[in-house]
C-alpha cells in the first residue's frame, strides 16, 4: 500500500535530521529525495485514477447542469492533472443549479465540479470582450483546481484580406 503525503513528508523530515546512523548528511538526504519522488509519483497516479474514476461518475450531473464534455486531457507529473474541456450547451435556471448542487452534496468532486461551473457560469456572462464570444470552459483537476473561460474572436471581427467568398456567404482561407 502506498504511503499517504503526510508519511512522506515526514519521511523525508526524519531523513533531513539524519535519521540512519553511518550515512552522512548528503547520502542521508539524497536517499530520501528518492524515496519521496517515487512515493509522490505512485500516490500522484492512484490519485489521477480515482479522479479519473469520480470525473466519469460526476459526468451525468455535468451534463445535467447543461455542458457536454468535447476531449478529456492527462498531465502526467510530480503533480498530475486531469483537465475537461467542456462547451456549454444548454443554460440552467438558478433552481436546477442548487438542487444539482443538493442532489450531490455527498459525491465531493462532482459537488466541486458543479460549483467550479456555476461559478465559472456566473463570470462568463458578466465578461465582455470587444470582438470576442464565450467559446469553451477547461475545468482543470489536480491538487488547486482551476476553471479556464476560452473567449475566441468573433467572425465579423477577423481580418479580411485574403479571404474569397464562396457560395452563400461562406468564407474560404
Amino acid at each position: 500500500m502506498a504511503k499517504r503525503l503526510p508519511e512522506i513528508f515526514e519521511d523525508l523530515r526524519q531523513a533531513f535530521m539524519g535519521r540512519r546512523g553511518g550515512m552522512g548528511w548528503k547520502a542521508t538526504a539524497a536517499e530520501a529525495y528518492g524515496a519521496t519522488v517515487n512515493e509522490i509519483k505512485d500516490l500522484g497516479s492512484s490519485t489521477l485514477t480515482g479522479t479519473a474514476e469520480k470525473f466519469n461518475a460526476a459526468l451525468p450531473y455535468i451534463e445535467r447542469a447543461g455542458y457536454s464534455v468535447t476531449e478529456i486531457e492527462v498531465g502526467l507529473g510530480l503533480s498530475p492533472k486531469l483537465t475537461a474541456h467542456l462547451k456549454l450547451e444548454d443554460q440552467i435556471t438558478k433552481a436546477e443549479e442548487e438542487a444539482l448542487l443538493l442532489e450531490t452534496k455527498d459525491k465531493k468532486l462532482a459537488n466541486t465540479i458543479l460549483s467550479a461551473l456555476f461559478h465559472a457560469s456566473a463570470a462568463r456572462t458578466k465578461l465582455k470582450f470587444n470582438k470576442f464570444h464565450f467559446a469553451a470552459l477547461e475545468l482543470e483537476l489536480s491538487i488547486l483546481p482551476t476553471a479556464v473561460l476560452r473567449f475566441r474572436p468573433n467572425i465579423e471581427a477577423l481580418p479580411d484580406a485574403g479571404t474569397k467568398t464562396k457560395g452563400k456567404g461562406l468564407t474560404v482561407r
